[in-house]
């Protein structure tokens, strides 16, 4: 028993440095990035490169709080520019300098991910197994992948229009899963994608059910039962 305990906190310190590293690369390679940008960014610049993405777990800096906006499906949406895949988010000095509302920014950034996703090919979408249980996901790329379940017409292109359950686990990730998994296993498949990274999102499923798309954050816990059983 001892043993077993020493090699789970092993296994839990090496997954805290692979995290660490990972994020340290992610740093070191927006700054790179961000240094070949024109300063300061010009709205002709930012429009084309802006994205929506489904807001992260932050806390805001009160000297520049980050521009959100909530969605029609009901998650808060931050925008992103997208510089080669990392994405440089907007804040409300930026926002003001633009002489943009979270909601012009809005239109914009969707005007984008529609463009984008419509050249993604169907085989963007990779089947394959968890738990026993068949998924298909997008992960990695595009960066931008969980923000397909923000337009429908989008999202069942490359999924389908049948009845699934999705689960947006990170921001360059999204999976779906049969609407009859188990509870238990699909949060769990949804735990394994999310990782703990900082581009885990830790959002409630999304449930596409007879043509409608909801998302468990708005949705009583009675109704959303109706897929588990």
């Amino acid at each position: 028993m001892q043993l077993n305990d020493q090699l789970q906190a092993v296994r839990q310190a090496a997954r805290v440095v692979k995290v660490a590293a990972q994020i340290a690369r992610r740093q070191r390679a927006l700054q790179h990035a961000a240094r070949r940008m024109p300063r300061p960014v010009p709205w002709e610049w930012a429009a084309p490169r802006l994205m929506p993405l489904l807001a992260r777990p932050s806390f805001d800096d009160p000297d520049a709080p980050i521009v959100r906006h909530q969605s029609d499906l009901g998650p808060s949406v931050e925008f992103g520019m997208d510089i080669g895949g990392l994405f440089l988010i907007v804040d409300q000095p930026v926002a003001d300098r633009w002489e943009c509302s979270s909601t012009q920014l809005m239109a914009r950034a969707m005007a984008n991910l529609r463009d984008r996703a419509a050249r993604l090919m169907p085989t963007t979408v990779v089947p394959g197994v968890m738990s026993g249980w068949p998924i298909r996901v997008v992960r990695d790329r595009p960066a931008w992948a969980s923000s397909l379940i923000l337009d429908l017409d989008s999202l069942t292109r490359l999924f389908g229009s049948h009845d699934q359950v999705l689960a947006a686990a990170r921001t360059n990730c999204l999976v779906s899963v049969p609407v009859d998994i188990p509870e238990r296993i699909a949060a769990a498949i949804a735990v394994d994608l999310e990782g703990s990274g900082e581009e885990s999102l830790f959002l409630d499923p999304f449930v596409l059910e007879s043509g409608t798309l909801s998302w468990g954050g708005n949705t009583p816990d009675a109704d959303l039962d109706r897929w588990t059983s």
